[in-house]
C-alpha cells in the first residue's frame, strides 16, 4: 500500500477508535463516508482489492451502496467480493436484473455453475422482451468468458430449463464449439433448427418475424456444418455448401463455403475462395485477413507482409496485422522491424503476447528497465487484463532466470487478485521450473480443490502429476475427464498422450499426439510428439517434426530442451 495512502488509512481507523474510546457511537452515514472516501482514493491509486473491501464496509453502514459495492468488486476482478455484494443487493431488491446479472458473472468466474446459471436464468425469466430477447447479452457474456468450460456447462444448464428456445439451443451449440465438444455442438444446433418453425410466426413479445427466421436458420444451418465438419463428419456438410454456392453464386455462399474448407483444414482450397471475395465491399477484409492469415502459416512471408499492409492500408484489424508483421520481421532476424510492429499492438488478443515478445527482445539487448515500464503501462492501458500482464512479467523473469523477482511478482499478484486462477498457475509453473515440484503440485491440487469440475484444473494437476512420472493413474483418471469434457482440446489431448508415454504405452500415445499437433502445433506439443516418435525410432521424423514446431514456435523452452536432451543422447552414444 502506498505511504500516502496508508497514512490516510491509519488517521481514519485512529478517529474510529477515538469515537469509540470516548464512549461515542458513529454515525452510520459517517462509517460510510470514511469508508467510501478510502475506496474512491484506492481506485485512484491501483489498489482493486482494497478499494473493493473498503466499499463492502461502507456498504454495511449504508446498505443503499451495495450497487456500488457490487460494481467496484466486478470492475476491480474480486469475484468472491462482487459475489457477496450482488447477494446482499439482491435481498434488498430482489427483482433487479443487474444485480443478479453480477451475481452471475462473478459465480460464473469463482466456476460455481449452479449459482451462476440459477442468476442468469432468473434474469432470463424476468426480462421484459421475454427469453428469446434476453439471451443474446447473455450469449455474449458466456462466449466472452475467459474459462469455457465454465461458460459450456452454463450454457448446458440453460438450455434445459429453455428447452422449447431457439436462442438457449444456440448458445449451447456456439459454447459447446468453444470448449472444443463439435459433438456436442451438432446435437444442440440441431434442436434449435428444429424449434425455428415454432418461432416463425411475427411477435413483439419475444418471438422472431418471418425474414429474422430465415437469417437465424441459414446462420444456424452454417454453424451447423461447421460443427460438423470439426467433429469429423467432412464431406457431406462440404457437399451442401458447395451445392449452396451453385444454386446461388453469392459472395455469401462462397465465404461460407471458404470458411468451411478452412475448418476441415482443405486451406489452399479455402485460399482460392477467398482470393476471389478479395475485392468485394462486404467480404473483402474479413477474405483478405484470412489469405493473410494462411499465407503467414505457410512461412509465405512476402505475400503475407502485402496482405496485411493492404489491410492496414484499409484502417482493418490494425492490431492483427502489426502484431503479424512483427513475427514476421522476428523471425527474419529484424529486431528492429519485429519491435517497430509488435509495440504498436495495442488492444485485443494479440496484445499480451507481442508484449511478451517486445519484453523479451529488449532484455536480450540489456534493455530490462524500458521493458518493464512497458509492461507497466499496459496495465493502465488494459487493467482487466492486469492479472493476465502480471502473471506475463513473471514468466519474463523466470526465463531470466530470475525466479525469486518472479515469484515476488505473483505473490504480489495473488494478494491483489486472490481468485484469478491465471496467477496460481503460474506460481505452480515457475515453482516447477525451478525444481520445486512438490510446491506446484501443491498449488494445483488446491485449484482443482476450489473448482473440482473444471477441466482446466483437471488437466494442469493431472499433466503436472504425470510430467513428473508420480501417481500415473490418478493423473490418467483426471485427464480422461477433462477429455470427456472437451474431447478435441489439443492440450488434453497432448496430456492423455503424455500419460500414455509415461506409462510405457507410446504406440497408443502416438495417434492422441499426432491429432492435438495437428489442430495445435504449438512448440510444446511438438516436443511431446517429436520424442514419442523418438522413443519409437523413428528418428528422423521427429527431428521434422522439431523443425516444424521451431519454425512456428521459436521461443518454446521445452522443445529446446527436449531437442537438445534427446539429440545430445544420441551423438554422445555414437561410436
Amino acid at each position: 500500500m502506498p505511504l500516502a495512502f496508508g497514512v490516510l488509512c491509519h488517521a481514519l481507523a485512529a478517529r474510529a477508535d477515538a469515537s469509540s474510546t470516548a464512549g461515542q457511537v458513529m454515525a452510520p452515514h459517517a462509517v460510510a463516508e470514511y469508508y467510501t472516501l478510502i475506496a474512491e482514493i484506492a481506485l485512484t491509486r491501483d489498489e482493486p482489492r482494497v478499494a473493493s473491501l473498503s466499499y463492502v464496509s461502507a456498504a454495511s453502514a449504508d446498505p443503499t451502496l451495495w450497487p456500488r459495492a457490487t460494481e467496484v468488486a466486478a470492475g476491480s476482478l474480486q469475484p468472491t467480493v462482487t459475489l457477496s455484494a450482488a447477494e446482499h443487493w439482491i435481498a434488498r431488491q430482489p427483482n433487479s436484473l443487474r444485480a443478479h446479472l453480477f451475481a452471475a458473472n462473478a459465480a460464473r468466474s469463482l466456476f460455481q455453475i449452479a449459482v451462476a446459471a440459477d442468476n442468469y436464468r432468473f434474469v432470463i425469466a424476468h426480462f421484459s422482451g421475454g427469453a428469446e430477447a434476453a439471451f443474446p447479452d447473455i450469449e455474449r457474456r458466456l462466449l466472452s468468458a475467459e474459462n469455457p468450460y465454465a461458460a459450456r456447462q452454463i450454457a448446458d444448464q440453460l438450455a434445459a430449463d429453455f428447452p422449447s428456445s431457439v436462442a438457449a439451443h444456440r448458445l449451447q451449440g456456439f459454447a459447446a464449439l468453444r470448449a472444443d465438444d463439435a459433438a456436442a455442438a451438432v446435437q444442440a444446433f440441431r434442436k434449435a433448427i428444429a424449434l425455428l418453425p415454432a418461432t416463425h410466426e411475427a411477435s413483439r413479445h419475444g418471438k422472431v418475424r418471418p425474414r429474422e427466421s430465415g437469417s437465424r436458420r441459414r446462420a444456424l444451418t452454417e454453424a451447423l456444418r461447421r460443427a460438423r465438419v470439426l467433429s469429423g463428419d467432412v464431406l457431406a456438410p462440404l457437399a451442401e455448401a458447395a451445392a449452396a454456392l451453385r444454386r446461388q453464386p453469392t459472395a455469401g455462399n462462397r465465404y461460407d463455403y471458404g470458411f468451411l474448407l478452412l475448418a476441415a483444414k482443405k486451406t489452399e482450397a479455402a485460399r482460392a475462395q477467398m482470393i476471389r471475395l478479395l475485392h468485394d465491399p462486404r467480404f473483402g477484409p474479413d477474405a483478405l485477413r484470412i489469405v493473410a492469415l494462411l499465407d503467414f502459416n505457410a512461412r509465405r512471408d512476402e505475400m503475407a507482409r502485402a496482405r496485411f499492409a493492404e489491410l492496414l492500408a484499409g484502417r482493418h484489424y490494425i492490431d492483427a496485422c502489426y502484431y503479424y508483421l512483427g513475427l514476421i520481421a522476428d523471425r527474419r532476424g529484424d529486431e528492429v522491424g519485429a519491435l517497430r510492429d509488435l509495440a504498436r499492438v495495442r488492444h485485443g488478443d494479440h496484445v499480451l503476447p507481442a508484449m511478451m515478445r517486445v519484453a523479451l527482445i529488449l532484455r536480450a539487448k540489456g534493455a530490462a528497465s524500458t521493458a518493464d515500464a512497458l509492461l507497466g503501462d499496459l496495465v493502465a492501458d488494459e487493467p482487466r487484463r492486469a492479472p493476465q500482464i502480471i502473471a506475463l512479467r513473471a514468466q519474463i523473469d523466470a526465463r531470466a532466470g530470475q525466479m525469486p523477482r518472479a515469484l515476488g511478482l505473483i505473490d504480489a499478484g495473488i494478494a491483489q487478485y486472490p481468485d484469478d486462477p491465471g496467477l496460481k498457475y503460474a506460481l505452480a509453473k515457475v515453482d516447477d521450473e525451478a525444481g520445486h515440484a512438490r510446491q506446484a503440485l501443491a498449488i494445483l491440487r488446491a485449484i482443482l480443490a476450489t473448482r473440482p469440475d473444471d477441466p482446466q484444473a483437471m488437466n494442469a494437476y493431472g499433466y503436472t502429476l504425470a510430467d513428473h512420472d508420480l501417481r500415473l493413474d490418478r493423473a490418467r483418471t483426471l485427464i480422461s475427464q477433462a477429455l470427456a469434457a472437451a474431447p478435441d482440446d489439443a492440450a488434453f489431448q497432448d496430456s492423455m498422450a503424455w500419460v500414455l508415454y509415461r506409462q510405457g504405452q507410446a504406440a497408443q500415445a502416438l495417434p492422441i499426439v499426432k491429432a492435438a499437433y495437428a489442430d495445435s502445433p504449438d512448440g510444446g506439443i511438438g516436443a511431446h510428439y517429436g520424442e514419442i516418435l523418438w522413443h519409437l525410432g523413428r528418428h528422423a521424423d521427429a527431428r521434422r517434426v522439431w523443425a516444424r514446431a521451431a519454425a512456428l514456435d521459436p521461443n518454446d523452452r521445452l522443445l529446446k530442451e527436449t531437442r537438445q536432451r534427446l539429440m545430445s543422447g544420441r551423438a554422445a552414444a555414437a561410436p
